[in-house]
């Protein structure tokens, strides 16, 4: 497949012969996001019991830096490339040499002021990890372009295969090993730069980015114009997540930012395999009803009334079941990290089900207010985080609960009035819930008492089986005021709202 026309700068590039189906191309994503989050529940699992909360602990700062640049490239030359009128290979040669020179820039910048950064994070040698992060920043301007190509040619295939190679080769053949051998947070960092190079490459190669590279002021200043809100939204989100870990690690030193940031990665890792893929179909759907109607108020409301009791019971699991967590992923020298997860999960309604009003603000294209909503969501969390922190990691946790439920409420209002939806279909579908999450506490409440006797892992497996027993005969046994129509549709036609 012939990626970019050479023969003419002015011409347009050539349309892949079989560009993948829109449907196609989602599976693929799909299919490539959970298998690496399968990958991550391994990998975490076996890093935890070789690896120490503080080793963990002085990657974060790392990460930290390693996100910036996710999100410059992300939200500025990636969007360039995708949203381009026109794409051909002086273009490419353009936006990629923009792109390295920032990163460069970016890796002169971090190497500088590593110091500063470790003075900061009062943690010994976290300027030599700094500075060999640089290697990823460098590796993902390319990256980024690449995969921007593909992305517009449809190649999701392409992208996704890459990412299914790189990420076993990053954490098994290079974390692992080097986690047993006694390397420390080196062996976390060898892995992401080793995950980087190998995914580089293969999209790169696919993609058939040119050699040679075009530095373009006048490239620049457009892509400033044309991509700001964008790259902007990226930059305040990246700040707000950062923003609780550089507090933490900042006040509370390694051993308690280890436990927030593992404890934070369970959370990410239940974000990603669900409300991920949720928001990807629900934008575009959205896009496609901003003309006005009762077309959109419909969809909205169905969407809450399966997302949000799916994700209150899905935390109210988690959180009565944390120490099983705790235990099976983290291993013993985690159980510290039990109250944290527990906090974290109470608030996994919010975190996931803010992608619905989400996707229905982005589908009809208010950027303005996106920016405007991370910019109060990263006041949230950092003022919550710099009060909270006297009380040690759990009251770090404890405040990213409550930012990201005020998010959660702001979002949610912005959407109802958008839509118009009706305020009490949607208080009804959140007062619904919590009854629902209610009802599976207390029912748990009897069994383990039931259990009581037996040993730790006998118990546990019975009680858990009692809950998700119980999940299945609710909602289709139980009375309408507890279970939705629309959820219990949904469950009835394997899937289908209608």
């Amino acid at each position: 497949m012939t990626t970019l026309d050479a023969t003419a700068p002015n011409r347009a590039a050539r349309t892949p012969e079989r560009p993948q189906s829109a449907a196609g191309g989602l599976a693929w994503l799909i299919a490539g996001r959970s298998s690496n989050i399968a990958l991550s529940i391994v990998t975490t699992a076996i890093l935890s019991r070789f690896l120490t909360p503080q080793q963990f602990g002085e990657l974060v700062p790392v990460m930290i830096v390693i996100s910036l640049s996710m999100a410059v490239f992300d939200g500025t030359f990636g969007v360039g490339i995708i949203r381009s009128p026109q794409l051909d290979r002086e273009r490419v040669r353009v936006a990629l040499g923009n792109c390295l020179l920032v990163a460069g820039v970016l890796a002169a910048v971090l190497i500088a002021g590593s110091p500063l950064i470790e003075r900061f994070f009062h943690f010994d040698h976290l300027a030599e990890l700094i500075a060999a992060s640089t290697i990823v920043i460098l590796l993902r301007a390319v990256f980024v372009i690449a995969c921007a190509v593909l992305q517009r040619e449809r190649r999701y295939k392409e992208i996704s295969l890459a990412s299914l190679v790189a990420a076993p080769f990053g954490s098994l053949i290079v974390s692992v090993p080097l986690a047993i051998a006694g390397y420390g947070a080196w062996s976390l960092l060898m892995g992401t730069i080793s995950m980087g190079l190998v995914e580089t490459v293969i999209v790169a190669r696919k993609a058939k980015l040119p050699w040679r590279v075009t530095i373009s002021r006048a490239g620049l200043s457009e892509l400033g114009a044309t991509e700001g809100f964008f790259a902007l939204n990226q930059l305040l989100n990246w700040a707000a997540l950062s923003s609780t870990n550089i507090v933490a690690g900042h006040v509370l030193g390694l051993t308690q930012l280890g436990y927030y940031s593992r404890s934070w990665r369970l959370l990410d890792i239940a974000v990603s395999a669900t409300s991920g893929p949720m928001q990807r179909v629900l934008v575009p759907v959205f896009a496609g009803l901003q003309n006005g109607g009762t077309g959109a108020r419909d969809r909205f409301e169905r969407a809450l009334a399966v997302a949000v009791p799916v994700f209150a019971v899905a935390g109210m699991l988690a959180c009565l079941h944390a120490e099983a967590i705790v235990r099976a992923l983290l291993g013993k020298q985690w159980l510290a990290t039990i109250p944290l997860v527990q906090i974290l999960f109470s608030a996994l309604v919010a975190r996931c089900g803010y992608k619905v009003s989400e996707s229905v603000l982005v589908g009809f294209g208010r950027a303005r207010s996106a920016a405007l909503r991370q910019l109060l969501y990263l006041v949230a969390l950092a003022s919550g985080a710099l009060i909270a922190v006297r009380w040690q990691s759990v009251g770090v946790a404890l405040s990213t609960s409550v930012a990201v439920w005020l998010f959660y409420g702001l979002s949610l209002g912005q959407a109802v009035r958008l839509v118009r939806a009706s305020v009490a279909r949607v208080a009804a579908i959140h007062a619904r819930a919590a009854a629902l999450a209610t009802l599976l506490a207390l029912f748990h409440l009897l069994s383990s008492f039931a259990v009581s006797r037996l040993s730790y892992w006998p118990g546990e497996m019975l009680t858990a089986a009692a809950d998700v027993t119980v999940l299945g005969i609710i909602p289709i046994a139980a009375p309408t005021w507890l279970v939705d129509g629309t959820l219990r549709t949904m469950i009835r036609n394997r899937g289908r709202t209608a």
